[in-house]
């Protein structure tokens, strides 16, 4: 069907002005920035659910009971220069508790030993650091600290949000994976007395002296340890995942030889894609595919 060019102007010409009165409006502030709140919740969405999961689980440890004392977001010297961040640590005579929160949703697959966990939600997978090996690092940071040379008491708890599910295929031995709404029931489940007082006191006031200090040096503590934390994440991924990627990358990176006339065979580029081509061409043609 022919379009007459006459209607079309008055189209665009209609559809402008409509623009221009929106813009004129009172409802277009209003609408602006309903929509520059939506963008910047949707962009910090993961920031809102991590500070709404830390709030629930304050929420839960401060319901322990007189006998233990919580220590959240505690920054504890490593002993190599640096930090090590703390999610909390529940002290008490029947035991340490080194609590490492992971507000994860979808399904969980996770081995003890391996050094990184995957997150699957529908189709899409991302790996994360094994959350025991990182609360280990945890665990003998504070037992330095605190000069205590048996961790024997001192227990690993990872504590994923309700929203996901394991699919683990092994117990763990090493640490209490569980959910959020499992917390209380795996602290309190130890009922036998430990740590002494004395002991508990000095592992008390060592901690206080770590959580009471004074807000510039906990900010100059926290850009520390982020830094700290970027850099092992560009450290980690300039090296190969697993032995087979290592392997496959030596082998790439060694020359391969020509068996026609002894030349080396470079990579190429061709009508159908990459390929292996003889250093001698165009005296010799070989050449190889491409894996």
């Amino acid at each position: 069907m022919k379009v007459d060019n006459s209607m079309m102007a008055e189209f665009y010409e209609g559809f402008f002005v409509a623009i221009k009165l929106f813009l004129a409006s009172s409802v277009f502030p209003f609408f602006a920035v309903f929509i520059i709140l939506s963008a910047l919740v949707q962009w910090k969405m993961p920031v809102i659910k991590g500070i709404v999961g830390e709030w629930k689980v304050k929420s839960k440890l401060r319901s322990l009971g007189e006998e233990y004392k919580v220590f959240h977001n505690i920054y504890i010297p490593n002993g190599e220069h640096g930090l090590t961040q703390v999610d909390h640590i529940v002290t008490s005579a029947y035991g340490l508790f080194v609590i490492e929160t992971k507000h994860y949703s979808g399904w969980i697959f996770g081995d003890e030993y391996k050094p990184f966990w995957t997150q699957v939600i529908y189709r899409r997978k991302s790996k994360f650091y094994n959350p025991i090996r990182q609360n280990y690092g945890h665990i003998q940071a504070l037992a330095a600290y605190i000069g205590k040379e048996n961790t024997a008491d001192i227990h690993s708890v990872i504590a994923f949000s309700s929203n996901s599910t394991f699919k683990f295929n092994k117990k763990f031995t090493t640490a209490h994976v569980i959910q959020f709404p499992e917390l209380l029931r795996t602290i309190s489940q130890f009922k036998e007395h430990r740590i002494s007082k004395m002991e508990l006191q000095h592992i008390n006031d060592k901690l206080t002296e770590l959580s009471s200090l004074e807000k510039k040096d906990r900010k100059e503590r926290k850009a520390e340890h982020m830094k700290k934390v970027r850099q092992a994440k560009i450290r980690m991924s300039a090296v190969p995942m697993n032995i087979a990627e290592t392997k496959k990358q030596v082998v790439s990176d060694k020359p391969k030889r020509c068996p026609k006339c002894d030349g080396h065979l470079t990579l190429k580029s061709g009508r159908y894609g990459k390929f292996y081509g003889c250093s001698g061409f165009p005296v010799c043609r070989h050449t190889e595919k491409l894996g």
